[in-house]
Order: structure tokens, then sequence, then C-alpha cells
């Protein structure tokens, strides 16, 4: 049996040269991603003099002769963006990330089910206008995104994190997701006397928490390093990402690369954490189960 299944999975040389490509330059991506993190980790402990010593003598990755754990106490205790403490940056941060999750886990579920399941006027014109809002690029629109968003009396207001979170960003997964789910399910609640209510809530809403999983950490993750989008419309909520870029100059013209660097590993902690923690829901291939018969 196993021999079998060796031989059934055997690649063709054709297919190995195609991996090891593919597996080398992840491999080469990767680096840059892990040893300029591994350089601020290490730089984070140094004293500045250290600090500045190593990078002159080429010792970069050298490790502190004396570790300054201070650095990650004066981190706190000085990074602060008008009247907004490092404290409050964090929690800013979790509020612009976790809210819009918290309503993405049920609003464009909801929206795609419908869509992908009921047949009324103006579906398709509606389905037509989703795919081409999505692949007009973002930058052409941002000008107009701006005014909409003042004109609203949403810029610089924490509720515009609740509008943004009922877009359709996510309604391809979806959509494609329910589409494929068989409709026996619906069709034994409506036997047992239930409704579209309880088919959605109790049955298929429950087969996607994978899928809305996996996309609520990659959610979390990039709204938690977003800047760009906090300094645009939230200058009065500055979060982790957007305050360490605002003091960024600062720190590093006054000699506090250190301390810059250990509020940067502070930031990154999180969501190293959440994609480590759900790094199987996210990598791997998830099966869904369905009806025998």
């Amino acid at each position: 049996m196993k021999r079998a299944l060796e031989k059934k999975i055997k690649r063709t040389k054709g297919e190995q040269v195609v991996f090891a490509t593919a597996f080398v330059l992840f491999f080469l991506y990767a680096l840059t991603l892990l040893v300029p993190a591994l350089w601020m980790v290490i730089s984070s402990f140094k004293h500045f003099a250290d600090y500045q010593l190593d990078l002159a003598t080429g010792n970069a990755f050298k490790l502190p002769t004396k570790w300054m754990w201070k650095n990650y106490v004066d981190a706190f205790q000085m990074m602060e963006v008008d009247g907004t403490t490092y404290v409050g940056m964090i929690l800013n941060s979790l509020w612009q990330s976790l809210l819009p999750i918290a309503i993405q886990a049920i609003i464009p579920p909801a929206f795609a089910y419908t869509m992908s399941r009921f047949e009324f006027p103006g579906r398709n014109a509606i389905y037509t206008l989703i795919i081409t809002i999505m692949v007009i690029p973002l930058m052409t629109g941002s000008g107009a995104a701006f005014q909409l968003r003042w004109d609203l009396g949403l810029y610089d207001n924490p509720l515009l994190s609740v509008v943004e979170a009922l877009g359709w960003g996510s309604f391809l997964y979806y959509y494609a997701f329910f589409k494929n789910i068989s409709r026996s399910y619906s069709e034994a609640v409506y036997i047992d006397g239930g409704g579209e209510f309880s088919t959605f809530f109790k049955i298929i809403l429950p087969q996607a928490i994978p899928l809305i999983t996996a996309l609520s950490v990659m959610s979390f993750i990039a709204r938690w390093n977003d800047y760009m989008s906090i300094l645009l419309y939230y200058p009065s909520y500055p979060s982790i990402g957007s305050g360490l870029y605002i003091v960024k100059s600062s720190f590093l013209r006054t000699g506090k690369d250190p301390v810059y660097y250990a509020g940067s590993t502070i930031a990154m902690i999180p969501t190293l954490a959440v994609f480590i923690a759900f790094a199987d829901k996210i990598m791997s291939n998830m099966s869904m189960g369905g009806l025998k018969g």
C-alpha cells in the first residue's frame, strides 16, 4: 500500500524542476522578510553607542554586549502622537482591526449567500457592478473616496470602520463557496419546518467557519499593519502602524534607533502570534463535508 502511494505521488522530472525552482524562490523571499526582522529584534536590545559601532564595523547582527530591556520600557514612555500614547495606539489598532472583522464575519457571507442562492430582479446587474468595481484600480478613485467620506461626515469618525466593513472585498470567496454547497441541506431544513434564517445561520454559515477564520486572520494582519489609510482617514486615532511611521524620523534623527526598533518589535508580535496560531487554517487545504447519498 505504501509503495503504491509513493508511486502514485511520484513527480516527473519536469515537475521536480518546477517544485525545486518554486522552493528556492519562496525560500529567498522568506529570507528577505526574516533577515531584516532578525536585525530589528537584535538592534532593539542594544545601547545606541553599541548599535552605531556595530553598524560602522559591519557587525550589524552582533548580539548585544549588554541587553537593554529598558528600550522596551522607553518605547511605551516616549512614543506619542498628538497626545496618543503607545498604549493608546495599540488600542486604536485593536478596534480598527477587530470591529470590521466582526462585521465581515456576518454581513458579507449573508449577502453572498443571497446572491448565490436566489434569483431576483437586478441580481445579474448587481453582480456585474460588484465585479466592475473590484477590477478598477484603487488609486484611481482615492480622491473621490476621500471626498465621499468627507461629505458623509465619516472622515476621522470611527463609524467609518463599520461602513467600510460592509463592502464586498471578500464577496467572491463567499459567493464561490456557497455556490458549491449542495441544496440538499436547505431542502432538509425545509422538510423539518425551518426557513431561510435557520438554513443560513444553523446549517450554511457553520460550514463556512474555516473560510471565515482564514479571511479574518488575513484581514487582521493587513489592517494591523496598515498605516496609510489611518493617516488619510483617521488622523485623530493613530494606530500602531501610523504612529510608528509618524515618529520614525524624530527617533532616528535624535539617536533613539534601538528604542524605535523596540517599538516596532512589539508591534510585530500580535500579527506574528495570530499567524502562528492560525497557520493551518490559512495554509492547508480545507475540505468541506457533504451529504452522502
